[in-house]
Protein backbone atom coordinates (compact mmCIF):
# COMPACT_ATOMS: atom_id res chain seq x y z
CA UNK A 1 0.00 0.00 0.00
CA UNK A 2 1.10 3.20 -0.70
CA UNK A 3 1.25 6.03 1.59
CA UNK A 4 -2.03 8.22 2.96
CA UNK A 5 -2.00 11.79 2.19
CA UNK A 6 -2.43 13.90 5.31
CA UNK A 7 -3.41 17.94 4.49
CA UNK A 8 -4.42 18.57 8.25
CA UNK A 9 -2.11 17.92 11.18
CA UNK A 10 -4.21 17.37 14.67
CA UNK A 11 -1.92 16.94 17.67
CA UNK A 12 -2.61 16.72 21.47
CA UNK A 13 -1.15 19.58 23.86
CA UNK A 14 0.00 17.20 26.92
CA UNK A 15 2.55 14.61 25.81
CA UNK A 16 2.95 15.21 22.68
CA UNK A 17 3.65 19.16 22.26
CA UNK A 18 4.94 19.24 25.87
CA UNK A 19 6.34 16.33 27.63
CA UNK A 20 4.39 14.29 30.07
CA UNK A 21 3.87 15.72 33.45
CA UNK A 22 7.02 17.04 35.39
CA UNK A 23 7.79 14.97 38.35
CA UNK A 24 9.68 18.19 40.00
CA UNK A 25 6.34 19.97 40.20
CA UNK A 26 3.75 16.76 41.15
CA UNK A 27 6.60 16.76 44.12
CA UNK A 28 5.67 20.08 44.79
CA UNK A 29 2.55 19.98 45.21
CA UNK A 30 2.55 16.64 47.66
CA UNK A 31 4.66 18.91 49.48
CA UNK A 32 2.37 21.45 49.73
CA UNK A 33 -0.15 18.75 50.55
CA UNK A 34 1.81 16.60 52.84
CA UNK A 35 1.30 13.19 50.95
CA UNK A 36 2.73 10.53 49.41
CA UNK A 37 1.95 10.01 45.64
CA UNK A 38 0.14 6.85 45.68
CA UNK A 39 -3.46 8.58 46.47
CA UNK A 40 -2.89 11.61 45.83
CA UNK A 41 -2.19 10.22 41.26
CA UNK A 42 -6.09 8.54 42.20
CA UNK A 43 -7.62 11.54 43.59
CA UNK A 44 -5.84 13.97 40.87
CA UNK A 45 -7.78 11.99 38.32
CA UNK A 46 -10.94 11.34 39.66
CA UNK A 47 -11.49 14.88 39.44
CA UNK A 48 -9.75 16.43 36.58
CA UNK A 49 -12.50 15.48 34.18
CA UNK A 50 -14.74 18.91 35.85
CA UNK A 51 -11.94 20.78 35.69
CA UNK A 52 -10.55 19.74 31.99
CA UNK A 53 -14.21 20.86 31.02
CA UNK A 54 -14.53 23.71 32.73
CA UNK A 55 -17.02 22.83 35.02
CA UNK A 56 -14.83 23.33 37.97
CA UNK A 57 -12.22 26.20 38.32
CA UNK A 58 -8.83 26.06 39.61
CA UNK A 59 -9.93 26.89 43.06
CA UNK A 60 -12.66 24.60 43.55
CA UNK A 61 -11.23 21.63 41.89
CA UNK A 62 -8.04 22.06 44.80
CA UNK A 63 -10.47 22.79 47.44
CA UNK A 64 -12.04 19.20 47.22
CA UNK A 65 -8.80 17.60 47.16
CA UNK A 66 -7.31 20.02 50.12
CA UNK A 67 -11.32 19.01 51.58
CA UNK A 68 -10.70 14.97 51.18
CA UNK A 69 -7.20 15.47 53.04
CA UNK A 70 -9.31 17.50 56.22
CA UNK A 71 -6.82 20.43 54.97
CA UNK A 72 -7.73 24.04 55.90
CA UNK A 73 -8.11 25.57 52.56
CA UNK A 74 -5.73 28.65 52.60
CA UNK A 75 -5.17 30.87 49.75
CA UNK A 76 -1.73 31.06 49.70
CA UNK A 77 -1.71 27.07 49.26
CA UNK A 78 -4.34 26.58 46.83
CA UNK A 79 -2.69 29.50 44.70
CA UNK A 80 0.82 27.66 44.97
CA UNK A 81 -0.88 24.18 43.77
CA UNK A 82 -2.48 25.96 40.93
CA UNK A 83 1.01 27.48 39.65
CA UNK A 84 2.86 24.18 40.17
CA UNK A 85 -0.14 22.12 38.47
CA UNK A 86 -0.50 24.49 35.32
CA UNK A 87 4.03 24.60 35.72
CA UNK A 88 4.15 20.70 35.05
CA UNK A 89 2.60 20.54 31.98
CA UNK A 90 4.71 23.49 30.35
CA UNK A 91 8.06 21.62 29.59
CA UNK A 92 8.18 21.54 26.32
CA UNK A 93 8.43 18.78 23.89
CA UNK A 94 11.74 20.85 21.63
CA UNK A 95 11.64 18.10 19.03
CA UNK A 96 8.31 18.74 18.38
CA UNK A 97 8.09 22.22 17.96
CA UNK A 98 10.49 22.19 15.54
CA UNK A 99 8.89 19.77 13.48
CA UNK A 100 5.79 21.59 13.80
CA UNK A 101 8.13 25.02 12.64
CA UNK A 102 9.71 22.60 9.47
CA UNK A 103 6.64 20.92 8.39
CA UNK A 104 3.91 23.90 8.52
CA UNK A 105 4.29 24.97 5.02
CA UNK A 106 3.90 21.40 3.66
CA UNK A 107 0.38 21.52 5.45
CA UNK A 108 -2.82 22.72 4.60
CA UNK A 109 -4.32 23.37 7.97
CA UNK A 110 -2.34 22.64 11.46
CA UNK A 111 -4.70 22.26 14.65
CA UNK A 112 -4.65 20.89 18.29
CA UNK A 113 -7.23 19.18 20.12
CA UNK A 114 -6.36 19.06 23.67
CA UNK A 115 -7.83 18.29 27.09
CA UNK A 116 -6.86 21.88 29.14
CA UNK A 117 -7.80 23.52 31.90
CA UNK A 118 -8.61 27.75 31.73
CA UNK A 119 -5.63 27.78 33.68
CA UNK A 120 -3.54 25.85 31.60
CA UNK A 121 -4.47 27.52 29.15
CA UNK A 122 -4.37 30.75 30.00
CA UNK A 123 -0.50 30.29 30.72
CA UNK A 124 0.09 28.89 27.02
CA UNK A 125 -1.67 31.92 25.59
CA UNK A 126 0.58 34.78 27.41
CA UNK A 127 3.95 32.75 26.75
CA UNK A 128 3.78 29.83 23.58
CA UNK A 129 4.39 32.19 20.44
CA UNK A 130 4.29 28.89 18.23
CA UNK A 131 0.32 28.83 19.25
CA UNK A 132 0.43 31.30 15.84
CA UNK A 133 1.06 28.51 13.57
CA UNK A 134 -1.76 26.47 13.85
CA UNK A 135 -5.22 27.04 12.17
CA UNK A 136 -7.92 25.63 14.65
CA UNK A 137 -7.44 25.30 18.59
CA UNK A 138 -9.71 23.09 20.20
CA UNK A 139 -9.14 23.28 23.91
CA UNK A 140 -12.03 21.12 26.77
CA UNK A 141 -12.64 24.13 28.73
CA UNK A 142 -13.68 26.28 26.09
CA UNK A 143 -15.89 23.50 24.81
CA UNK A 144 -17.01 21.87 27.76
CA UNK A 145 -16.26 18.45 26.73
CA UNK A 146 -13.08 16.44 26.83
CA UNK A 147 -11.45 13.38 24.59
CA UNK A 148 -12.74 11.17 23.95
CA UNK A 149 -15.97 12.20 23.31
CA UNK A 150 -16.15 12.08 19.93
CA UNK A 151 -18.46 15.73 19.83
CA UNK A 152 -14.60 17.08 20.47
CA UNK A 153 -13.55 15.52 17.20
CA UNK A 154 -16.29 16.51 15.46
CA UNK A 155 -15.98 20.27 16.20
CA UNK A 156 -12.23 20.00 14.81
CA UNK A 157 -13.21 18.68 11.69
CA UNK A 158 -15.98 21.34 11.46
CA UNK A 159 -13.96 23.93 11.57
CA UNK A 160 -11.17 22.52 9.58
CA UNK A 161 -13.63 21.75 7.13
CA UNK A 162 -11.17 18.62 5.99
CA UNK A 163 -12.73 15.23 5.03
CA UNK A 164 -11.11 13.29 8.35
CA UNK A 165 -9.21 10.65 5.41
CA UNK A 166 -7.25 13.61 5.11
CA UNK A 167 -6.57 14.37 8.48
CA UNK A 168 -3.93 12.64 11.10
CA UNK A 169 -4.28 13.06 14.45
CA UNK A 170 -1.62 12.36 17.13
CA UNK A 171 -2.10 11.46 21.13
CA UNK A 172 -0.29 10.02 23.74
CA UNK A 173 -3.21 8.28 25.02
CA UNK A 174 -4.73 4.74 23.41
CA UNK A 175 -8.36 6.11 24.29
CA UNK A 176 -8.06 9.55 22.71
CA UNK A 177 -6.44 7.52 19.60
CA UNK A 178 -9.35 5.31 19.33
CA UNK A 179 -11.91 8.21 19.70
CA UNK A 180 -9.98 9.69 16.68
CA UNK A 181 -10.07 6.21 14.48
CA UNK A 182 -13.92 6.19 15.32
CA UNK A 183 -14.47 10.06 14.04
CA UNK A 184 -12.71 8.53 11.07
CA UNK A 185 -9.04 10.24 11.20
CA UNK A 186 -5.40 8.47 10.83
CA UNK A 187 -3.94 8.02 13.96
CA UNK A 188 -0.74 7.80 15.61
CA UNK A 189 -0.12 7.29 19.55
CA UNK A 190 2.67 9.06 20.44
CA UNK A 191 5.45 7.97 22.93
CA UNK A 192 8.43 9.45 21.91
CA UNK A 193 9.45 11.43 18.88
CA UNK A 194 11.68 9.53 17.30
CA UNK A 195 9.24 6.65 16.81
CA UNK A 196 6.82 9.32 16.01
CA UNK A 197 8.93 10.06 12.93
CA UNK A 198 9.51 7.09 12.14
CA UNK A 199 5.84 5.87 12.01
CA UNK A 200 5.14 9.18 10.25
CA UNK A 201 7.67 8.91 7.52
CA UNK A 202 6.37 5.24 6.63
CA UNK A 203 3.03 5.64 6.37
CA UNK A 204 1.87 9.41 5.70
CA UNK A 205 2.87 12.35 3.69
CA UNK A 206 1.87 15.88 3.87
CA UNK A 207 0.30 17.79 0.89
CA UNK A 208 -1.05 21.23 0.34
Amino acid sequence: MGKTKIRALILDYGGVISQPQHPENINNMLQILNQDYSDFKQLYQSKRDDYDNGQLSGREYWLSILQHYGLEPHNSDITNLIQEDVRSWTHINEPMIQFIKDSRSRLYKLAIISNMTKDSLAFLQSHCYWLELFDVLIFSCDIGYNKPDRRIYAACLSQLEIPPGECLFVDDSAANVRGAMEAGMNVIQFKYFPEFQQALDKDFYFAR
